[in-house]
């Protein structure tokens, strides 16, 4: 018996080792994508930190939709298939079939065990059982290999393993024009050293990797009971059992210690009872929006706040908006809330009655956001109006988010630019940053396909 415990602690000292380790090296690096690194517990606890969520008609079975989240950023190159799943950690997509906003639908995943035989099951999609931030498993659909496709019933096939991170931008420079939403910088961030993003840009995930989860599911999955297709609004969350430290706001895990304590759980994973309760401590809809407009400080309270409940998103928003340069964008009341609308509540709108591709926000601003963002840019709002109604407006677009959608182009020329009153939804304030429009970055270096899971293959 003591040879057992001795093995076993001596294990447990092991793995400990290795957290600490990989503690080290994640705290050491800059914080470079959509939703990296953005509140303390996700910092010292990568595996529950959503970088990115997707949703878009999928390019081999157009009848079907994708949804795919990455989890743990900033994984170095060549080190994709050394990072696994945590396995204390609740994985979900919560799914509404009407404008309520209420998670009507939920998919789950939960791991199991550690290294490359670890075994990933899924949960759903079905009803879920609770509603808000609690939440607890449902009925299992199927179990996944890690780093191996599955073909689940009803059609359904997923995905958990290392990818490529497909996210781009130039957030060093960012960083530079708002230091504020580097992690890093806190408490107290420096003063801003660039006013404009630069032509030269860098796209600085370049390299890097995710963990990734994707699912296609058919359409028809959401369907009512008379067999309508809705428009879905998607968002993601990352929950832990509510018996762990984490699952408190008040001791976020952020120091080593708080790793070594929460290693056990972390490595073993929580009660496989379905009844064991889950505490959402990430929340991830739209891309660019906290890191955007938030504070850093107040991430942890939007990431455990349920998207109707969120007492701090929607006033950022308009707070930036309206705040003169260089802490904000300086622009009028008009178009401030008109980008809260455009944005609140947090959550990835696709309409599975639409044929057509993936179009960031086209849903939001009925279908004008489907023109080509250099179009948008160059066109003045009266040629817009004349293209839609001469072409029959066939801008009734899916929506969604795609691998490629060009959601920092679309995001900062309407928070700095003019396309929300070109997209007709505020009056022109005439108040626009050009040098600030655009990171000048492109989807080229990477690598998706058009091949289930369709997120390149880790670098």
């Amino acid at each position: 018996m003591k040879k057992i415990v001795a093995v076993a602690g001596a294990v447990l000292g092991l793995l400990i080792a290795s957290l600490m380790g990989i503690f080290v090296l994640y705290s050491n690096q800059m914080a470079r994508s959509s939703d990296h690194q953005d509140s303390p517990v996700t910092v010292s606890r990568p595996g529950a930190d959503i970088t990115d969520v997707f949703v878009y008609p999928s390019p081999e079975h157009p009848e079907n939709v994708v949804l795919a989240m990455n989890v743990w950023p900033l994984i170095p190159s060549g080190q994709g298939p050394t990072k696994f799943f945590d396995p204390g950690v609740m994985y979900q997509f919560k799914i509404s079939a009407d404008n309520s906003y209420a998670a009507h639908y939920v998919i789950q995943f939960k791991a199991s065990g550690v290294g490359a035989d670890q075994q990933i099951t899924m949960y759903g999609p079905g009803r879920p059982n609770m509603e808000g931030t609690r939440s607890t498993f449902i009925n299992p659909t199927g179990t996944l290999k890690y780093n191996e496709v599955a073909t689940m019933a009803n059609g359904i096939r997923a995905f958990a393993g290392p990818r490529e991170d497909p996210f781009y931008f130039d957030l060093a420079q960012f960083f530079k024009i708002i230091p504020d939403r580097n992690y890093k910088n806190q408490p107290n961030p420096p003063a801003p050293t660039a006013s404009c993003f630069r032509k030269d840009a860098q796209d600085f995930l370049v390299g890097f990797n995710t963990l990734n989860l994707t699912v296609e599911v058919p359409r028809k999955a959401f369907a009512d009971q008379y067999g309508h297709l809705p428009i879905i609004h998607v968002w993601a969350t990352t929950s832990v059992a509510a018996s762990e430290p984490d699952a408190d706001p008040h001791s976020a895990k952020n120091r080593l210690e708080d790793i070594v304590a929460n290693a056990n759980s972390e490595v073993s994973g929580a009660s496989s009872d379905n009844n064991q309760q889950y505490v959402q401590i990430e929340r991830l809809g739209r891309p660019a929006v906290k890191e955007a407009f938030e504070d850093f400080k107040l991430h942890d309270s939007t990431n455990r706040s349920d998207i109707t409940d969120d007492k701090n998103l929607a006033d950022s928003i308009k707070a930036f908006m309206m705040r003169p340069a260089p802490s904000g964008a300086g622009r009028s009341e008009a178009i401030a809330n008109a980008m809260v609308g455009a944005l609140i509540p947090d959550a990835i709108a696709a309409d599975l009655r639409a044929s057509g591709p993936a179009r960031y926000l086209a849903v939001e601003t009925n279908g004008k956001s489907g023109f080509p963002v250099a179009v948008v840019r160059a066109v003045p709002p009266a040629g817009i109006y004349g293209i839609k109604k001469a072409l029959g407006d066939p801008y009734r677009m899916f929506g969604g988010r795609d691998l490629k959608s060009p959601v920092i182009d679309l995001s900062l020329g309407a928070i700095f630019g003019s396309l929300l009153p070109k997209l007709g939804l505020a009056p022109e304030d005439n108040r626009e940053t050009p040098c600030l429009t655009s990171d000048n970055v492109t989807p080229a270096a990477k690598h998706s396909t058009d091949t289930f899971p369709y997120e390149g293959v880790p670098q």
